[in-house]
């Protein structure tokens, strides 16, 4: 298949390029460089220039647009809302719409667009963002739902090795239990992680499957941010003396945090008959990935089944 992805640079973005480029063809849009070792065609340019996008679809005629370019800084987009709705809702509503009927078009939104007060988020729970973030995610999720003929909405919450450009969560987390740096860790913020090579994997079933609708793919286990510490901690041989375990109440952050941001994958495992991992199994994957080129993190021949 034609595939085209954006943000195919970013961490999410470059380990599904990886993946997909080893079976069909695909092409990338990022404003930053390719980092795997095996070469794939990247478009490089801004993705917000009039027309750019459009004209790219329209050219490449894919059969599958994977639409993972996004302002993610909960933080920032707080900040910066404006820019916030310039990057995930009006440039989502553009993707859509260059897409139509003629392609598939997933797109991968996030936890973020529920209130997080209840565990275990279901698909068919109504939307309440409490971020900028959230709701402009939650906008682009709008304009994909009535602009797209097949949608494919992928809500998630994953961490990874990136490119070094800049540190994600779990490379900040590992760093500091190695090095022993002070870091608090919140006992009731909750989440359900999963490592992005498992994604990826599952994204791909996802495709096969020929899914049409919004599908929850994240983690089995329900854990706090200090529970997923500990275990990465247990996991790397890390003494976890220099985490202090605190509540939310004490956190200042720009934008607020829901409390709980846990998905239920129950739809993708129905559908798929796949399952999705556990947190030691993702965080044992993830730690043996240090170091390791992106082709081989995401080598379909390398993994065997997760069904």
């Amino acid at each position: 298949m034609r595939i085209l992805i954006t943000g195919a640079c970013g961490l999410l973005g470059a380990h599904l390029t990886a993946h997909l480029a080893s079976v069909h063809e695909v092409t990338g849009m990022d404003r930053n460089p390719w980092w795997g070792r095996v070469p794939v065609p990247i478009l490089q340019g801004d993705l917000t220039q009039p027309n750019w996008i459009e004209d790219q679809i329209r050219e490449i005629k894919p059969e599958w647009v994977i639409h993972c370019a996004a302002l993610a800084d909960v933080d920032r987009c707080e900040q910066e809302p404006d820019l916030a709705d310039r990057l995930n809702a009006q440039l989502t509503r553009r993707i859509a719409g260059a897409v139509g009927d003629r392609a598939r078009l997933m797109y991968i939104s996030t936890d973020g667009v529920f209130k997080g007060d209840r565990p275990w988020a279901r698909e068919e729970w109504p939307a309440a963002p409490q971020t900028v973030y959230g709701r402009t995610k939650r906008e682009g999720e709008l304009a994909v739902e009535q602009r797209v003929a097949r949608p494919l909405v992928v809500r998630t919450n994953f961490y990874g090795w990136s490119s070094g450009r800049k540190k994600t969560a779990g490379e900040w987390l590992t760093e500091a239990l190695r090095l022993g740096k002070p870091i608090t860790l919140f006992h009731d913020f909750y989440f359900t992680p999963i490592y992005v090579a498992d994604l990826v994997e599952r994204l791909a079933i996802l495709m096969e499957s020929e899914a049409v609708g919004t599908f929850h793919v994240a983690g089995r286990e329900r854990v706090s941010k200090y529970e997923f510490g500990t275990l990465l901690a247990e996991c790397a041989g890390f003494s976890m003396s220099c985490v202090r375990r605190d509540s939310m109440e004490q956190a200042h952050w720009v934008a607020p945090r829901p409390k709980d941001m846990s998905l239920a994958s129950g739809r993708f495992e129905r559908l798929t008959g796949s399952s999705v991992p556990g947190c030691r199994q993702g965080i044992q994957r993830f730690l043996s990935h240090r170091g390791v080129d992106l082709e081989v993190r995401t080598n379909r021949t390398a993994q065997g089944s997760v069904r």
